[in-house]
């Protein structure tokens, strides 16, 4: 697979049980006369080039999603590199080398040029313009909008409509007018509250004009979508699983009492189960944060903690959601590398195969 190919079709990989993976064939679809009319947002899509290319359907498919595309940790808002995963520097090589590629949301209002926005209590580094540019161009990566702004549940249930489509559609055009694959495939709608009916007008009313779906939570889905109803029915939702951190799951080590607000740190193991169940005609949107090794160094100001150097997953903890241990991230993707039939692969050009009309 040459480099080139690779910047064609950003993300298509099929990965197949054949002793090494390889990339499988897709099928040229072209968008129907009923997309074509689908106005503005559409029109400065095709204005970008080339027919996408598509996985032929059923399925199943994974994708593999980082949410706000975090390249790295910080402390106080100073980069601090040490004992993470970066995004640029190590997940995006290590899966181009099994032939995937990853899915990153991009908060656009807060999408710094060059330099990475500090987020989430000055602990987190978001990607730059330049970083994204970065992972489409040389690891094949696409880029779905997480809003405009990151807007709290008070602030969407007041917004006008200039500001609704600014949080939606702006937010789309935004991402392909930095000549990034994807935009169009999924709006992620921030925090715990996508269930609010604020919520779900703004995808009924705006995100579902211009995007192929939009990202709910709803953890009795496991992750598991199916695409015949994800993809005809109205407003058009799917539903991640997401690696978290948390207390261990030994019950003798001192970690299991490790407090964290939201349950318990996923066992690797019970990603992979979920993945062995699906079938043709699903995907599996998994989602991950920042990923980290060895033990967390000695910060100043950052309160994260974790301890993922235990040869046994049950001993890994964080003490917070958003880190995770990423031996435990490769069993998982060293899983899907070995399972036969599955296409890693991004919401667009999921949509695609699938008849979403964007």
């Amino acid at each position: 697979m040459t480099s080139e190919r690779g910047r064609r079709h950003p993300g298509r990989r099929r990965v197949v049980l054949l002793g090494a993976v390889t990339v499988a064939a897709a099928v040229a679809l072209v968008p129907t006369t009923g997309a074509a009319a689908r106005g503005p947002w559409q029109a400065s899509r095709a204005s970008g080039g080339s027919v996408r290319n598509a996985p032929d359907p059923p399925g199943p498919f994974v994708t593999l999603l980082f949410s706000r595309s975090e390249e790295s940790a910080a402390d106080n808002c100073v980069e601090n590199d040490t004992n993470i995963a970066t995004l640029s520097g190590t997940i995006a090589p290590y899966l181009q080398s099994l032939g995937m590629a990853g899915t990153g949301t991009l908060v656009t209002d807060r999408t710094n040029q060059s330099t990475r926005f500090c987020t989430h209590y000055n602990d987190d580094l978001t990607a730059s313009w330049d970083d994204a540019t970065n992972l489409a161009q040389n690891y094949g990566w696409h880029f779905v909008s997480h809003t405009a702004t990151y807007p709290s549940l008070a602030q969407i249930q007041s917004l006008t409509p200039t500001q609704a489509m600014h949080e939606t559609c702006g937010s789309e055009q935004t991402i392909a007018a930095h000549n990034l694959p994807g935009a169009a495939g999924m709006i992620a709608y921030p925090g715990s509250y996508t269930k609010n009916p604020a919520v779900v007008n703004l995808q009924t009313n705006y995100g579902d004009t211009c995007f192929d779906f939009g990202r709910q939570y709803d953890h009795a889905q496991h992750g598991q979508n199916f695409l015949a109803t994800a993809s005809t029915t109205p407003p058009h939702w799917v539903y991640p699983v997401a690696v978290v951190g948390g207390p261990c799951n030994d019950p003798t080590q001192p970690c299991y009492n490790v407090h964290v607000q939201n349950g318990r740190y996923t066992m690797p193991s019970t990603i992979i189960n979920q993945i062995h169940r699906l079938k043709p005609g699903m995907w599996y949107v998994f989602q991950a944060y920042v990923l980290v090794t060895g033990t967390n160094p000695n910060y100043t100001s950052d309160r994260m903690r974790w301890d993922c150097t235990s040869s046994n997953p049950a001993e890994h903890w964080t003490n917070v959601t958003v880190r995770y241990c990423y031996t435990d991230y490769q069993q998982i993707i060293q899983a899907i590398a070995s399972m036969p039939g599955i296409t890693v692969s991004d919401p667009q050009t999921i949509g695609q195969a699938w008849g979403r009309p964007f």
